[in-house]
């Protein structure tokens, strides 16, 4: 490992530490690239990523340089800074390490990448930077940067500890990312009392609810409306955002989906129902849950709705904590992902990976899957 990716490397060692002191600071020393380009802002607890991916796929579609980025990564880094859907190469992004760090402001690993993909897509012209928050919104990095819109996705209970135990509390989180005089689009979360905790954040926000049940056609539906809201040129296609719903036509096939809250989970497992064939298997990992019965509930209405033929669980490698030994009793638990998916026999149609992002991205970089949106 060079010397750069040393440095990136041991700032995981601070942990998450939220606030917009120290990244400000930073951009001001860097010469306020953010303002180079025409930036967006995207939060939520579901959804978040889906609705970028269609963001930057529609505004290149409609002829711009569009900037995006993303965390976590799936399988490397560069993923966390697209221009155009394709990731940045090992080279650009290496050279904004050495600016970040020549800074000299201690910074968390989160607060180094989201600057440097500042650096590289101000440099390569950007015209349009879509900046998907991190954890909630309000002391989430990226809402240091000077923005023309910002737009909420779906909200769930989560992160508790930092967010707050309340759906209303959460919601003001993730809509605190508003600045005065900004338009915002908020998925409406049809709540009323979660409504109106986040108008209080957010006076002059519009409330939009899609009209699609599909998960990525309301993450277009979304981007949609935020782009005609802003009178932005917007063309619209369907898109593949990796891990996301991302069926893979191989032998057996796979099917990749990155459900990673309870939320998530139950608003995927229907879709999953309708695409998977008769006979397929299932490959479950996951992270530390707040509610685990929650998450794995409808995990297990799949099961009995539509039984596989073989399930195995596994550990997620390189997330910020530890996969979960055994998350499901009674079946085959081998910790090594690429070992796992390995074992499972391929007398199946499709196998499904399921329940974590850090999991998808272990599959993803075994079978040298890209992980650009197309």
């Amino acid at each position: 490992m060079s010397d750069i990716r040393t440095w990136l490397s041991s700032s995981k060692s601070k942990g998450m530490s939220l606030g917009l002191e120290r990244v400000s600071k930073a951009l001001e020393k860097l010469g306020r690239p953010d303002k180079s380009m025409r930036c967006i802002h995207v939060a939520g607890s579901n959804g978040k990523g889906s609705a970028c991916a269609h963001l930057s796929s529609g505004l290149h579609r409609a002829g711009f340089k569009v900037g995006f980025f993303s965390s976590p990564h799936l399988a490397k880094i560069e993923e966390r800074v697209r221009i155009n859907g394709k990731q940045i190469d090992s080279e650009k992004f290496d050279e904004a390490l050495v600016r970040v760090k020549s800074l000299d402001i201690d910074l968390t690993f989160f607060e180094i990448t989201y600057l440097v993909s500042l650096i590289v897509c101000s440099e390569e012209k950007v015209r349009y930077m879509i900046l998907e928050t991190g954890l909630g919104g309000r002391l989430d990095a990226t809402r240091s940067a000077e923005v023309i819109g910002c737009l909420v996705t779906s909200v769930s209970l989560e992160h508790s500890d930092i967010l707050g135990d309340t759906l209303e509390q959460v919601a003001k989180e993730k809509a605190a990312i508003w600045r005065s005089g900004v338009p915002m689009l908020i998925r409406d979360p049809e709540i009323a009392t979660v409504r109106n905790a986040m108008r209080e954040e957010a006076v002059s926000a519009q409330f939009f609810l899609p009209d699609s049940h599909d998960f990525m056609e309301e993450a277009g539906d979304l981007a949609e409306k935020f782009c005609e809201m802003l009178d932005i040129p917007f063309v619209r296609r369907k898109i593949t955002w990796p891990a996301r719903m991302q069926i893979i036509e191989m032998e057996p096939k796979l099917m990749l989906e990155a459900a990673h809250n309870p939320s998530g989970m139950a608003r995927a497992i229907p879709e999953i129902i309708r695409r998977l064939p008769l006979s397929w298997s299932l490959l479950f990992g996951t992270s530390p849950q707040q509610d685990m019965d929650a998450f794995l509930q409808p995990l297990y209405s799949l099961i009995l709705a539509k039984p596989p033929l073989e399930i195995i669980t596994t550990e997620p490698q390189n997330g910020r904590y530890p996969g979960v030994k055994s998350p499901l009793p009674h079946v085959d638990h081998i910790p090594d992902p690429a070992k796992a998916y390995d074992e499972i026999s391929n007398d199946c149609e499709m196998i499904l990976v399921i329940g974590s992002l850090y999991l998808c991205g272990n599959i993803m970089e075994h079978l040298n899957i890209s992980a650009d949106i197309n």
